[in-house]
C-alpha cells in the first residue's frame, strides 16, 4: 500500500481516451490549411505521442512543414481539438473514473497535472463531470513547464508531502521520479512502465493500493469554524456593524472563505456566505459539501444564520440533504444542520428536468 496525502492525474490515457476524436479535429485542420497530403494521423499514432507538450507532438506529425507554419497550424488544431471534444456527447472517460475520483475527493486532494493545452483541463473536468471534486490543476499550457516540473509546482503550492501521481505510460512514471512522487501506473491506458510503485488495471483498483489519513467530521468541522470566525477581520460593515465570516468546503476538499461587504447603497452588499460561493464559483468549483458562519458586534458574537438568498444561492451547488451547516459564535458554541432543514422543499437547478 502507498500512503499518500494527495492524488495527481494525468489526463489522456488515464482519466480518458480521446485519440479517435482529436485525429478527426487534427486532420480536418490540416487539410483546411492546405495541407491534405499530411491529414494521415489516426488515433494509434496519438497513442504513442499522448503524454509529451503540445509543440513537441506537432513536431513530430508535421515535421516537413516550416517551424511558423506548424506553430500556426497547431493553433488551428488545438482550436479544432477542442471544438470537437467540447461538442461530443459521447462518454470518452474509462469505466467508473468519475465515481472513483469523487469518492476519493472526500478524503484526500485529488488534482490534474498535464502537458496539455490551457484549458484542456478545465474541458476534462467539464466533460467529467467533476466540477467542484478536483482540487486544483496544472498543465504545460498555463505554466511552460513539463509534467514534473508542474507536478512539484502543485506540491509545493499545497505543501503535498507524499503525492501520488497516476498515469499511463513510463514518461508519466519518469516524470513523477524526478517530481519526488510515487506513482502509480494505469495499465487500463495507453502505455507500459518499468517497476512502478503499483499497477491498476481498473480505476476502482486505486482504492485497493493507496492509503491515507482520514480527517474526522469534528477536525473538518473545526477547521471551517475557526477559518469563519478569522475571516470576520476582514469584514467591511459600517452600516450595519455586523461582522460575519464564512468558510466553504467544496467536495475536492479545497475551502474558500468569504466575509460580508456592505455598501452605501444597502441593496449592493453582499453576504460572508455568498462571498465565499461566488469565489469558489469563479475558480471552477461547483459542488459543496459544507460551511461554516460566524458573526457578530464586534467582540459580541451571535448566531449569524444564513439569509434567505444565501440558502438558495447554497442550494444550486449542493445536495440539500448533505449539505452542513455550521453556525457558530465560537469553536465550543455552535449550531449543526443541513440545508434542508434551513431550506425546507427547496428546488434548484434539477427543477429543470422536470420541465
Amino acid at each position: 500500500m502507498i500512503n499518500t496525502d494527495a492524488l495527481i492525474f494525468d489526463i489522456d490515457g488515464t482519466l480518458w481516451d480521446t485519440t479517435k476524436l482529436c485525429a478527426t479535429a487534427w486532420n480536418k485542420a490540416i487539410e483546411g490549411a492546405g495541407f491534405k497530403e499530411a491529414a494521415t494521423i489516426t488515433a494509434d499514432r496519438l497513442k504513442g505521442l499522448f503524454g509529451l507538450t503540445m509543440d513537441v507532438i506537432a513536431d513530430a506529425v508535421l515535421p516537413e512543414m516550416s517551424a511558423d507554419k506548424r506553430k500556426a497550424l497547431l493553433s488551428d488544431c488545438i482550436f479544432l481539438e477542442q471544438k470537437i471534444l467540447s461538442d461530443n456527447t459521447e462518454d470518452l472517460s474509462y469505466e467508473g473514473i468519475s465515481d472513483v475520483i469523487k469518492e476519493l475527493s472526500s478524503y484526500l486532494p485529488v488534482c490534474i497535472a498535464s502537458n496539455s493545452q490551457a484549458g484542456y483541463p478545465e474541458l476534462v473536468i467539464k466533460k467529467l463531470g467533476l466540477s467542484g471534486y478536483i482540487f486544483d490543476h496544472i498543465c504545460f499550457g498555463d505554466t511552460g513547464f513539463e509534467k514534473d516540473a508542474n507536478i512539484r509546482l502543485l506540491c509545493e503550492k499545497w505543501g503535498f508531502k507524499s503525492a501520488v501521481y497516476i498515469g499511463d505510460i513510463q514518461k508519466d512514471m519518469d516524470a513523477a521520479v524526478k517530481a519526488g512522487a510515487a506513482f502509480i501506473h494505469a495499465a487500463y491506458g495507453f502505455g507500459t512502465a518499468k517497476d512502478p510503485d503499483a499497477v491498476i488495471k481498473s480505476p476502482r483498483d486505486i482504492l485497493s493500493v493507496i492509503s491515507f489519513d482520514k480527517k474526522s467530521e469534528t477536525d473538518i468541522r473545526d477547521e471551517l469554524i475557526k477559518k469563519a470566525l478569522d475571516m470576520r477581520v476582514f469584514s467591511y460593515a459600517p452600516y450595519s456593524d455586523y461582522q460575519v465570516g464564512a468558510a466553504l468546503l467544496t467536495a475536492g476538499g479545497r475551502i474558500y472563505t468569504g466575509c460580508n461587504v456592505e455598501n452605501a447603497s444597502y441593496g449592493a452588499a453582499n453576504c460572508a456566505e455568498r462571498t465565499a460561493v461566488f469565489k469558489a464559483v469563479s475558480e471552477g468549483m461547483l459542488r459543496f459539501k459544507a460551511i461554516a458562519i460566524a458573526g457578530g458586534s464586534g467582540s459580541k458574537m451571535g448566531m449569524a444564520y444564513p439569509c434567505g438568498i444565501c440558502r438558495q444561492v447554497l442550494r444550486e451547488f449542493s445536495d440539500p440533504s448533505e449539505l452542513k451547516i455550521y453556525v457558530a459564535s465560537s469553536l465550543s458554541e455552535y449550531m449543526e444542520y443541513t440545508l434542508e432543514e434551513l431550506l425546507p422543499e427547496s428546488f434548484g437547478p434539477d427543477f429543470k428536468s422536470s420541465l
